[in-house]
């Protein structure tokens, strides 16, 4: 009797433990759960970041493309620029006129100097001097003051005879500067000065000089 009565007992003990205590297959299923919820996790984190990744390259591919379209753009304003301002040089070129000519024979009167050159004797002055000279010393004196005097007129009459020739054969000129349009500076001499002034343009012909 006592036995059974612990058989009952140790019978009912086993079933409350069993009953309290959770089944192994449920821990399973919570394990197998949060490990599928782990890897979802992981497979989402994955997903986005490849996401970033794409949208990354994305934007970095459209910021190239429009560098790119810029830097074309400089290109081609700075070869537009390139192009108009050879256009202008162009118009320019052609607008503007070439350059005269320089005359080397051209230029303007600079300055007008008048020189007076005494002409050279030919001797007939000093002779009609000396001979007048000499008569008019004749007169004077007596004997030995007679010659003498005569020497003396026939001496001074020959040195005015030969100045008075040489004033009579003067002859006056011109000296004319020319600041030619080369640059130069040339003088010539003229016998008349005549339609000649400071700025007169003119055009200088050797020793000879030519109004413009």
């Amino acid at each position: 009797m006592k036995f059974r009565i612990a058989y009952a007992a140790l019978t009912a003990l086993t079933l409350t433990i069993t009953a309290c205590a959770p089944p192994a297959e449920e821990k399973a299923d919570e394990a197998a759960a949060a490990a599928e919820d782990a890897a979802a996790a992981q497979e989402q984190q994955a997903a986005e970041l490849q996401k970033a990744q794409e949208e990354l390259a994305k934007a970095q591919a459209d910021a190239a493309e429009k560098q790119k379209q810029l830097d074309e753009a400089k290109a081609r304003q700075a070869r537009a620029d390139r192009e108009a301002r050879k256009q202008r040089e162009a118009e320019q070129a052609a607008a503007t006129p070439p350059p005269a000519p320089v005359c080397n024979d051209c230029g303007v009167v600079a300055s007008i100097n008048e020189v007076k050159a005494k002409g050279q004797g030919s001797g007939l002055g000093a002779i009609a001097g000396a001979v007048a000279g000499g008569v008019i010393g004749h007169q004077f004196g007596g004997g030995r003051g007679k010659d003498l005097a005569t020497a003396a007129g026939a001496i001074g009459g020959g040195v005015a005879g030969h100045q008075i020739e040489r004033s009579a054969r003067a002859t006056t000129y011109y000296e004319v500067g020319v600041r030619m349009e080369n640059g130069g500076y040339q003088t010539v001499k003229v016998d008349s000065a005549a339609g000649l002034a400071v700025g007169t343009p003119v055009r200088t012909d050797g020793t000879n000089i030519q109004l413009r």
